[in-house]
């Protein structure tokens, strides 16, 4: 095995023509250089230099050796400022589960600021639903997942940093589309469509308890389509509710969205961040120190 700081002894003499001024490089003495390279030339049976009185120049198989061996010493250098770069979490993968859009709100800028601060980290994206993305933190096949809530399942944790904002679908010339402010209370008596995707059983659920009553249940439809798609479903006798910021489709008879409210203000259904307690993927860290900077929440314990 031939040691790589023989390799750069050797470089640094053809580079600068010299011992002297090779070993000046290196804070060492020129004869302890000299040395070096003789025993590598003895190591290989190969002479390396020409020596004379006005410096040493390459032979010709030390060119071709010295070629070869510049792009080793390029490929360990690379080698070693990939590794300390995945060290810290400035390269490497980040391995995300969600659901809902990435096309506006607190996930798609939180996003654009980790791809802005660490560019070469590449984030690997998967859409689902919350228990099948919940299982694949579990499984390690994710570093981290956003999803609805927290959760219970003893080796992951979870924080929760932003909320979406509730919308209802109102249909073209619906009787509350022009109400400055839309209350629950405004909506008895309506029926209402949501995804069966997640999160629309959590958003079932913020409906029947803000509308139920006593002889009263509020009548609630879960389509298999996508929050884009279920703005479709808006009519004259019912209305759709989404989390996030209404449809990125737009038309002529695309319903309303319109921000719902109770005494507190609007409504909101609050977002997790979840991960799998022990994950020591050094770009998930970084992930999860920018949300606890951007936020002014502290991450919680592992």
């Amino acid at each position: 095995m031939i040691e790589v700081h023989l390799l750069r002894y050797a470089l640094a003499a053809a580079d600068y023509g010299s011992f002297s001024r090779a070993a000046d490089q290196f804070g060492i003495k020129q004869s302890t250089l000299s040395k070096r390279v003789q025993f590598l030339e003895l190591r290989l049976g190969l002479p390396l230099f020409k020596r004379s009185t006005r410096g040493v120049t390459p032979t010709d198989p030390g060119e071709r050796f010295l070629s070869k061996a510049r792009r080793i010493l390029q490929d360990i250098d690379a080698l070693g400022q990939e590794s300390r770069a995945l060290a810290k979490g400035e390269a490497g993968t980040l391995r995300l589960g969600f659901h809902g859009s990435l096309g506006a709100g607190d996930l798609s800028a939180v996003l654009r600021a980790y791809r802005d601060a660490w560019p070469a980290v590449e984030i690997y994206a998967q859409e689902g639903g919350s228990a099948m993305l919940l299982d694949a933190l579990e499984r390690d096949r994710l570093d981290l997942a956003i999803l609805t809530g927290r959760s219970s399942r003893p080796v992951l944790r979870s924080a929760c940093f932003w909320s979406d904002p509730l919308f209802i679908g109102l249909p073209q010339g619906h009787a509350l589309a022009d109400v400055e402010t839309l209350y629950w209370t405004d909506l008895r008596g309506a029926s209402f469509v949501v995804t069966a995707a997640d999160p629309g059983p959590d958003i079932s659920a913020m409906i029947t308890a803000r509308l139920s009553g006593p002889g009263h249940r509020p009548v609630i439809t879960a389509q298999h389509v996508s929050r884009d798609n279920l703005a479709s479903f808006a009519a004259a006798d019912r209305v759709t509710v989404s989390a996030g910021f209404g449809p990125t489709i737009v038309g002529i008879d695309m319903p309303r969205m319109r921000e719902v409210h109770d005494a507190f203000g609007a409504t909101m259904l609050e977002q997790g961040v979840h991960w799998r307690a022990g994950n020591d993927n050094p770009a998930l860290k970084r992930f999860l120190e920018l949300l606890a900077r951007r936020y002014g929440r502290p991450i919680p314990p592992a």
